[in-house]
């Protein structure tokens, strides 16, 4: 059955939804749990009672990071380079860091300086799925399966 769309936007949204369930088909969740323990195993000490609630808004965030990189990933199959992509999706991605970082300040405790590295952290953690989403975005662009 074809699908009937009434207006640009419904078209849009409906072709972005079935590329993200492409993309996602891609993620593992293992992988996720593994970069979980890898970045954050230091800083689960200072929050014991809540690290599965902790783990869980990981693993959103990097769905989110994820997502976002795939998206952005469509710039570099028209031509713009990874550094002016990155550009262009700082701020987004900044609001994902925030929002990890703000999650974590809730549930843990500790100095300053362990709230420094814990952000830089956070940081680099929606870096590696911003990019891991890029890379198979750009991949599923290349090979004309968006």
């Amino acid at each position: 059955m074809a699908e009937v769309f009434t207006n640009f936007r419904e078209k849009q949204k409906y072709k972005k939804e079935q590329f993200e369930r492409k993309v996602l088909r891609d993620l593992s969740l293992t992988a996720i749990k593994k970069e979980i323990q890898r970045i954050f195993q230091p800083f689960f000490q200072y929050s014991l009672l809540y690290q599965q609630d902790l783990e869980d808004a990981c693993i959103d965030m990097a769905i989110d990071a994820y997502l976002l990189g795939a998206a952005y990933s469509r710039l570099a199959y028209h031509g713009e380079t990874l550094q002016s992509i990155k550009a262009r999706s700082a701020q987004k991605e900044k609001n994902i860091t925030d929002s990890l970082f703000e999650y974590w300040q809730f549930w843990c405790w500790g100095t300053e300086m362990m709230m420094e590295s814990l952000h830089m952290c956070c940081e680099a953690y929606v870096q590696v799925w911003w990019m891991e989403g890029y890379r198979n975005g750009e991949k599923r662009y290349r090979m004309k399966l968006h």
